[in-house]
């Protein structure tokens, strides 16, 4: 632990470990006040998702200091998503990711059937079949035990009626 500790502050005093703001600042690009078109869909994303107002609703002075914080937020890097930054590569790398998930699942159904074109249709029903007796095994085991649970359940109900009528008599 000692060891830890005097890395630590070593690491510190060399100026390692400790993070710079200055290394965050316009880590996404720079974007001026007067750049208010340029990142128009960027803000009113923010503003709907973050904010939860609506553009249409506000007026242009409340548009202008709602736009000189997204441009500190978006300048200092400290917007909440990545697709504040640039909105339409987020959506096309999004897209790029779904797609890819949708080719994995098609793919992996498509080994699935080919695996299964090498079992004939009685070894495939034996198959389904075998599946449907533990899924019936696993129920009645479930059933068992909440028959199991109720009963215990109602014993502790008896013996706190019980407890509660010889303490009402005992207060008599």
């Amino acid at each position: 632990k000692k060891k830890d500790k005097k890395d630590k502050k070593s690491k510190k005093d060399k100026g390692e470990d400790v993070k710079n703001l200055n290394d965050q600042f316009g880590k996404y690009g720079f974007i001026r006040p007067s750049e208010k078109y340029q990142k128009q869909d960027e803000f009113r994303a923010w503003l709907s998702e973050v904010k939860q107002i609506d553009w249409g609703m506000l007026q242009g002075r409340e548009r202008d200091e709602f736009w000189a914080e997204f441009v500190e937020d978006f300048n200092t890097a400290t917007l909440p998503h990545l697709k504040y930054y640039n909105i339409f590569e987020w959506e096309q790398r999004d897209q790029h990711k779904k797609a890819s998930k949708a080719h994995k699942k098609y793919k992996k159904a498509k080994d699935a059937a080919v695996k299964n074109m090498g079992v004939s249709d009685e070894q495939q029903r034996e198959i389904e079949l075998q599946e449907r007796r533990k899924e019936k095994a696993t129920q009645e085991y479930k059933t068992e035990l909440d028959a199991v649970a109720l009963a215990h359940q109602a014993k502790e109900k008896e013996a706190m009626a019980k407890i509660l009528t010889m303490a009402m008599q005992a207060k008599k």
